[in-house]
C-alpha cells in the first residue's frame, strides 16, 4: 500500500491514530446505540457502511483522505458494531454458556482473520510477476483487487449475517420496553464493579499487546533470526483459537471471576519468567514453551472478560452500554501502550529494556488479577443493578 499510494509510513501512522481517536469516542456513544436498536440490524449497517468505504480505498488516496477514511472506519467498525456484536454473543451464550460463547467468539476471530489473511497473500503473489520486480502499476493493480476482494466478503457477510441472527430480538421485540433512560445511565456509571472490570479488561488488553513484543525479545536477547522470530509469533498466534475456547469452557464449568484470577496469577509468572529469563540457562524450545504458555494466559483472558456482564448483574437492556464503558477504558491501552514499551526498548537497548517491559506487564496482571477479587467480592455482596420501571423513567433521546 506504501509503494502503490506513494505515501510514507507517518501518513499510515496519522491514519491509525484517527481511527483510534474516533474509534474511542465510539465505545462510548456505540453502548447505548445498540440498547436502542436492534443490535443484528446495527451490525448489518456497520458491515455495509464499512465495505462502501473501501470503495474509496481504490483509487490513489492522499494523506488527508487517508485519515478521513480510517476515522470513518473507526465510526462503522465501533460505533455501530462493536456493543452490538457483544450484545448478540451475550444474547446467544444463554444463561449457562457466557464465556464457552465469548471464548468461541475470539477464538472465531482469530482463526478467520489469519485464514483470510493466507488467502489474500497468496491472491496477492498469484497477481504479481513472478520472476521479476513488479512495477508500481502492477502493484497497484493487484491492491486493487485484493481490495475489491474483501469488500466483496464484507459485503457478503453483511446479506447473511441478518438469516443468521434472526433469532435475536430487538429491545422493542421484548415483554419489556427498553429500559435505557438517564436514571438507569446515571446509576449505571455510578456503579463501581463497571469501572473495576473496565481496570480488569485494560490490564488483560496491556498482557495481550505485549505479545507483539515477544519476536523483537527473541532478536534482541537470543540474537536469532527474523526467521525463528516470525516463526515464535506465529506459534503464539496459532494458540489463540485453543486457549480462548479452553478458557470459555473451564470459565463456565467454575466461576468466571476465579477463572480470570487463575489466568492473571499465570499470566504474572510468565511475564515474570520473561524478564528474569537468562538466554544462556534457557534453551530456545524452553523459551517458545514459555511465550506459548503466557500467550495463551493472554488469550484466555481476552476470550472470557466479556463473558462476566450476568456476573455484574447488568440487566440486557443496558448490557451494550455497560460493554460500551467497559471498552471506553479497557481499551486505553492502544492510545499509549505501543509508545510506552517502544520507549522502554529504545532507551534501554537490549535484555533491560524488556525487562522493563515484561516486568511491568507482570505488576499490571496482578492489578488485574486485585480487581477481578474486589469486583467478585463486590457482586456478591450487592444487589443487582435496579433501573427502575419504565414509566417513571425519562427516555434517552
Amino acid at each position: 500500500m506504501l509503494e502503490a499510494w506513494g505515501i510514507s509510513n507517518l501518513d499510515f501512522g496519522l491514519a491509525f491514530s484517527c481511527y483510534g481517536v474516533v474509534a474511542m469516542l465510539a465505545y462510548g456513544l456505540g453502548g447505548p446505540l445498540s440498547d436502542r436498536f436492534s443490535p443484528r440490524w446495527l451490525m448489518c449497517i456497520a458491515l455495509i457502511a464499512t465495505a462502501a468505504g473501501g470503495i474509496a480505498l481504490l483509487g490513489h488516496p492522499t494523506r488527508a483522505l487517508l485519515c478521513c477514511i480510517y476515522a470513518y472506519f473507526g465510526m462503522t467498525t465501533i460505533l455501530l458494531f462493536w456493543s452490538a456484536m457483544l450484545k448478540v454473543t451475550h444474547a446467544l451464550g444463554g444463561a449457562r454458556h457466557q464465556a464457552t460463547a465469548f471464548g468461541l467468539l475470539d477464538a472465531g476471530r482469530g482463526l478467520f482473520a489469519a485464514v483470510v489473511a493466507t488467502a489474500m497473500t497468496l491472491l496477492f503473489g498469484e497477481l504479481l510477476p513472478q520472476n521479476q520486480d513488479a512495477s508500481p502499476q502492477q502493484l497497484a493493480n493487484a491492491l486493487q483487487t485484493i481490495i475489491i476482494a474483501t469488500i466483496v466478503l464484507v459485503a457478503a457477510t453483511a446479506l447473511l449475517l441478518p438469516l443468521c441472527l434472526r433469532t435475536i430480538s430487538s429491545p422493542q421485540a421484548s415483554d419489556q420496553r427498553p429500559i435505557l433512560s438517564t436514571k438507569s445511565l446515571s446509576l449505571l456509571v455510578r456503579r463501581p464493579s463497571i469501572w473495576l472490570h473496565g481496570l480488569v479488561v485494560l490490564c488483560a488488553y496491556c498482557g495481550y499487546k505485549s505479545i507483539d513484543n515477544y519476536g523483537i525479545y527473541a532478536v534482541d536477547v537470543y540474537n536469532t533470526s527474523d526467521l525463528q522470530s516470525s516463526q515464535l509469533t506465529t506459534l503464539t498466534f496459532w494458540a489463540r483459537p485453543f486457549a480462548a475456547i479452553g478458557a470459555g469452557l473451564v470459565a463456565d464449568r467454575f466461576n468466571h471471576f476465579r477463572s480470570m484470577i487463575v489466568l492473571f496469577m499465570l499470566a504474572a509468572l510468565g511475564n515474570a519468567s520473561f524478564a528474569l529469563i537468562n538466554p544462556n540457562s534457557l534453551p530456545w524450545l524452553g523459551l517458545m514453551m514459555v511465550a506459548v504458555t503466557t500467550a495463551s494466559t493472554m488469550y484466555g483472558l481476552r476470550g472470557i472478560y466479556f463473558a462476566v456482564f450476568d456476573d455484574l448483574r447488568i440487566p440486557p437492556a443496558l448490557l451494550g452500554t455497560a460493554a460500551g464503558l467497559v471498552s471506553l477504558v479497557g481499551f486505553l491501552p492502544d492510545v499509549f501502550f505501543g509508545a510506552l514499551t517502544g520507549f522502554l526498548i529504545d532507551e534501554y537497548p537490549g535484555r533491560q529494556g524488556h525487562q522493563y517491559v515484561f516486568g511491568m506487564v507482570g505488576l499490571v496482571s496482578l492489578v488485574g488479577m486485585l480487581g477481578c477479587v474486589l469486583n467478585y467480592k463486590y457482586t456478591t455482596h450487592h444487589q443487582p443493578l435496579d433501573s427502575g420501571k419504565p414509566e417513571d423513567q425519562t427516555t434517552l433521546a
